[in-house]
């Protein structure tokens, strides 16, 4: 069925827009922190001033880097720091550019974007981000164009649309690339065989305002997507098809005009600055710079099993205070049977009431006419909930009243609990915590001192040749003394 100048209009705002699930928008977001990695690289590099041609800004080690890319990457940055200078948006530029080929290099596409079996393929990422990127610019721009389309939208590039009309997508074609209906699956992946399959189904014909012809088929649609978006694909989504088949095309339609207007070598350029940002943030998430402790690294992981015993120990006296453990605490506790009494007895306690005292008039527990007293409790073995209660208690501090954790069939009961006094020790040298926490401390020690070596050798051995009529100020980076 033929899609709505509305619909359509949505597709196209929202693709253009970086509006695709789980997509980052499409701004150079990646600049003000490669503004923070252009003042990390040191001096050293040569810079020289040869180049005269206007469409140029630089050429770093002799491969061309357009005004048009450092133009766009200089706009989209000032949108969230309006004060950035073109000459520090270069200077961060050639930076990335440098460490994104020696990343490439070192380790490989493969090592740098693993997890794409879930995420987005990143030559598809980059695309939409050029797109986005472009739209954020010229985004007035295309909409004339596309007014002047035939029926001022975006159908109007549409010569034919076959599946998307229902006549190429009959039960059997489904069958033949997605498998039969409701099959459980361990992966939503096609085969070779499917992947061949699908390219055979066109879903939609197209003819650009420029001239270029082309065809969008079903395997196009299904490699822009991720799990999620497989997964409607896979259950026969019509309109999900039809709604990602004209956000594809409305990111062509973005692509075509920019080439006709700027040139394909200037664009293809800006597809590489986003490429290079891309690179340069996978290459630091590789090194532990931007992930938690728990994120995986193959790198850090490497590293953490080749720490040595000595490395180990080493900071592990060097850092002491990382492992601190509770040795053991001298507690107090009151049962309640229910939350509304709980809740009563801790306004009395925060009201400066006596612990012991409200522990002997309202308390369930046996130790009751103690005073609640738990005596001191030992951190060893696998303590029990009330002892990791009291392990969790800042000394002199009031827990809220905290439910049991009984089983379906047990009563319920609330405990308010009091640490007295704590007694800290520390984690045995030989234990495997300090051997967890140290070994991958010293990986990320490792890893951010390759970084670093990596960075300045990149910019001791590069050749970087500048146009000087881009400038807006001096260079602060590459010329510092």
């Amino acid at each position: 069925m033929m899609a709505t100048a509305t619909a359509t209009e949505q597709a196209f705002a929202s693709t253009l827009a970086g509006g695709r699930r789980g997509r980052r928008p499409a701004v150079l977001a990646g600049l003000l922190l490669g503004v923070v990695l252009a003042t990390a690289l040191p001096a050293g590099a040569e810079v020289s001033y040869p180049v005269r041609d206007a469409a140029l800004a630089a050429r770093v080690n002799g491969a061309p880097l357009h005004a048009f890319a450092l133009d766009a990457a200089w706009r989209l940055a000032r949108f969230k720091q309006p004060q950035v200078s073109r000459t520090a948006t270069l200077e961060t530029l050639i930076g990335e550019r440098l460490l994104a080929a020696a990343a490439r290099k070192t380790y490989g596409e493969a090592a740098l974007y693993s997890g794409q079996r879930v995420g987005f393929v990143q030559d598809v990422a980059l695309d939409d981000q050029l797109a986005g990127s472009l739209r954020g610019l010229y985004g007035k721009e295309l909409e004339q164009v596309l007014l002047r389309l035939p029926g001022g939208s975006l159908n109007g590039v549409v010569t034919e649309r076959p599946a998307l009309d229902g006549a190429a997508l009959d039960g059997a074609a489904l069958d033949a690339v997605f498998g039969k209906a409701g099959q459980l699956r361990l992966e939503l992946a096609l085969n070779e065989q499917q992947q061949a399959r699908a390219k055979n189904v066109v879903v939609l014909r197209y003819a650009m305002p420029s001239g270029a012809k082309g065809v969008l088929s079903l395997y196009d649609i299904y490699r822009r997507q991720n799990v999620q978006g497989r997964s409607q694909l896979f259950a026969r989504q019509a309109d999900f098809l039809q709604q990602q088949a004209m956000q594809s095309l409305a990111a062509l339609f973005v692509l075509d005009w920019a080439r006709s207007q700027f040139g394909g070598a200037a664009v293809d350029d800006l597809r590489g600055v986003l490429a290079d940002q891309e690179a340069v943030l996978a290459l630091q998430r590789l090194h532990g710079i931007g992930i938690d402790t728990d994120s995986g690294s193959a790198l850090l992981e490497q590293l953490a099993r080749q720490a040595g015993a000595a490395e180990i120990q080493a900071y592990y006296r060097q850092h002491q205070e990382e492992f601190v453990r509770i040795e053991r605490v001298k507690a107090r506790h009151i049962r309640l049977p229910d939350e509304a009494s709980a809740q009563a007895v801790y306004a009395e306690l925060r009201a400066g009431g006596d612990f012991a005292a409200l522990a002997r008039r309202h308390s369930r527990a046996a130790d009751a006419r103690n005073g609640g007293d738990l005596g001191w409790i030992k951190h060893e073995g696998k303590p029990d909930w009330l002892a990791q209660l009291a392990f969790a208690q800042d000394k002199g501090e009031v827990s809220r009243p905290i439910r049991a954790p009984v089983g379906p069939h047990d009563p319920a009961y609330w405990e308010i609990v009091l640490v007295e006094q704590r007694v800290n020790g520390m984690q045995a040298a030989d234990s495997e915590a300090v051997r967890y926490v140290a070994s991958n401390a010293v990986a990320r020690e490792k890893a951010l001192a390759q970084l670093a070596a990596l960075r300045a050798r990149v910019l001791r051995e590069a050749r970087i040749e500048l146009n000087r009529g881009v400038l807006d100020q001096p260079l602060q980076i590459l010329e510092r003394s």
